[in-house]
């Protein structure tokens, strides 16, 4: 039997792009919400086209391109152009126009704000399809890298090194070159001294910029950028990526970027933007131990957030001994500490003292279990208690009440991030600067909540749902336009009174957005 031939490459065919792409592509859906969108309203320049000079790209058609391309792991400027040229899909989303990279990168520069209101707008039209359920949330954080080589960031320390280096060499070559009978040879080791000084004094000025702006690191390509470890792959210059994972579907309901290295004061702060963004106050938020902090659950604690921390393991308690620090019992009425042979170790500090230490040297010098209970540099037991440590207990208690819950948290936030970096290619960040850099946070997780939403619905239901989305956000164009007409009058009328009696204190109309409320 022979081969299946290859057709004739010179054939003219006569072809549609609506036919050479899928019934049901992923680009139908983004094409169609898109449509739906107000990008005006979302921020994004060139809404109206100029009535003069050369015609532009439509933002309709950018914004469209860039939610698939980042969707399919196609992130690079001059990538998405070759697409425009050789992705069928592509092709068919954008109409067949080929913008070149430049205006890509362009787009994408000055419609930062507007790209990452698109995501909360993709949440909002999920949350009409009723796949967020806003009860049980949770909160993790991935270091992704940064644009910025680990070469091109300097620590304070390593600075001051090299500054005391270059000042070391740069005295070494002058008092050579004072030294040197060789005119030519000391007028090359003055220069050699005059560069290494300069050397020196441009660590000097580095040094004193860190001082300045409180900061322990430098990053030179992208300043905003940060030295962080990242398990078992070492430490690389990056950024923190926080999101919050809603437990019905698995959809990313927040997100938001930082450059702090670890999550400790992330919980609370990820919570009050969940609750805002989801409009809703009763939800349980997850998190690992690596937002157990007394700071950040006090935070919590203050504002009624209902949250389960994992515990961070404390001194004593690893080895799960019977004596650990765990099974020491507080009595806040007698403020005193019940050991587990129920001998009661009282407070020996100073009233004025923020940390106490209990003890009972008596009970202890008489126990059998002192060997097992105290450390060997110690004489007797030590129990010591930090302000606020009451909200650590307050935060265990949830925990140990809620061990089964905690259990979801892992499948839950692991694999978004998983699905982000290894499908999705977003392992690093191509953009630089805190605010470009959370745009393509949003852009990626996005692309995953797209593609998440997608698996759940199905074709049909995402475009069933799209359309009743649609005609939500016309009903509510509408009922702005009623609003807008005595707010106008009202405004016309308060202006009228300004001109006549300008003695009057202007009165100035409350905002429009405030009358939708």
């Amino acid at each position: 039997m022979g081969y299946i031939q290859e057709g004739d490459r010179g054939q003219t065919r006569i072809m549609c792009l609506d036919d050479m792409v899928d019934a049901c592509s992923i680009v139908r859906i983004i094409d169609r919400f898109i449509q739906v969108c107000d990008l005006e309203e979302l921020g994004f320049s060139n809404t109206d086209p100029k009535e003069r000079g050369r015609n532009s790209y439509s933002p309709n058609t950018l914004a469209k391109l860039f939610m698939f391309c980042y969707e399919e792991g196609i992130r690079s400027s001059r990538r998405i152009e070759k697409a425009c040229r050789t992705n069928t899909e592509v092709m068919w989303l954008v109409g067949g126009l080929a913008p070149d990279f430049k205006t890509i990168a362009d787009f994408r520069r000055d419609n930062t704000s507007a790209l990452t209101a698109l995501f909360f707008e993709f949440n909002s039209f999920l949350e009409s399809a009723g796949l967020f359920g806003k009860r049980l949330v949770a909160i993790d954080g991935t270091k992704i890298k940064a644009s910025n080589s680990k070469k091109r960031n300097i620590s304070k320390k390593s600075l001051e090194r090299r500054r005391s280096h270059h000042e070391a060499a740069a005295a070494e070559f002058f008092q050579k070159a004072q030294q040197e009978d060789d005119i030519e040879a000391a007028d090359g080791l003055f220069e050699k001294a005059a560069a290494t000084q300069a050397k020196a004094d441009k660590a000097e000025g580095l040094l004193a910029e860190m001082e300045r702006d409180q900061v322990s690191e430098i990053s030179f390509t992208d300043p905003d950028a940060r030295c962080m470890g990242k398990g078992r792959q070492g430490m690389h210059v990056a950024y923190n990526v926080q999101t919050a994972v809603d437990a019905k579907c698995h959809l990313i309901a927040d997100l938001n970027v930082t450059n702090r290295a670890d999550d400790h004061g992330q919980l609370s702060d990820m919570a009050t933007r969940t609750q805002e963004t989801m409009r809703k106050h009763d939800i349980t938020f997850i998190a690992d131990k690596g937002y157990y902090g007394i700071a950040d659950l006090k935070a919590c604690r203050n504002l009624g957030i209902d949250c389960v921390v994992a515990p961070q393991g404390k001194p004593g308690s690893a080895n799960n001994s019977r004596y650990s620090i765990d099974n020491f019992t507080y009595d806040a009425q007698d403020d005193c500490y019940l050991c587990p042979k129920g001998e009661r170790l009282t407070c020996k500090s100073k009233e004025s003292s923020l940390a106490k230490v209990y003890s009972n040297k008596n009970a202890c010098a008489a126990c059998e279990a002192q060997k097992e209970c105290k450390s060997a540099n110690l004489e007797y037991r030590k129990v010591i208690r930090q302000p606020d440590s009451e909200v650590l207990e307050w935060a265990d208690e949830r925990y140990y009440a809620n061990t089964e819950l905690y259990k979801q948290r892992q499948q839950l936030v692991e694999h978004p991030f998983g699905t982000v970096k290894r499908t999705m290619g977003g392992d690093h960040f191509l953009l630089r600067g805190m605010e470009k850099v959370r745009c393509e946070a949003a852009l990626l997780f996005t692309g995953y909540n797209l593609k998440r939403a997608l698996s759940v619905l199905g074709f049909d239901a995402m475009m069933a749902s799209l359309d009743g989305y649609a005609a939500i956000i016309k009903a509510y164009s509408a009922r702005l336009a009623f609003i807008m007409v005595p707010a106008r009058l009202l405004c016309a009328v308060i202006g009228a009174l300004e001109a006549a009696f300008p003695v009057i204190t202007p009165i100035r109309p409350v905002r429009t957005n405030s009358l939708l409320a």
